[in-house]
């Protein structure tokens, strides 16, 4: 009788560590799916994804070697330095593409 009510506490004990276990996994992969999803959508609304990106578009529209490319909080800074030796510094949006500066 001793044996089989141990047993049994044993095996609910094992079965509720077990159950929590699982249902923690579980919670961190939904949130997991939902942080990757709302990763997808912002970068979605993004014209310009990445630091190489904004080089490419700077270079493209004023040429030179990129020298520099940092991200800032709503874009890009892209340091160039043009065939004349002149070094400008521009700013990409992320979001619309625009350049400003120079």
């Amino acid at each position: 009788m001793k044996f089989a009510l141990s047993l049994i506490i044993i095996l609910f004990t094992t079965f509720t560590i077990v159950f929590s276990a699982h249902a923690a996994a579980q919670a961190s992969y939904a949130a997991t799916i939902s942080t990757m999803k709302a990763n997808q959508q912002s970068s979605k609304q993004l014209r310009v994804k990445s630091t190489k990106h904004a080089a490419q578009i700077a270079q493209r529209r004023f040429g030179g070697k990129v020298l520099k490319v940092q991200t800032q909080k709503s874009g890009y800074r892209v340091k160039l330095i043009k065939k004349d030796g002149h070094i400008i510094s521009i700013f990409v949006d992320a979001k619309s593409g625009r350049i400003s500066g120079r």
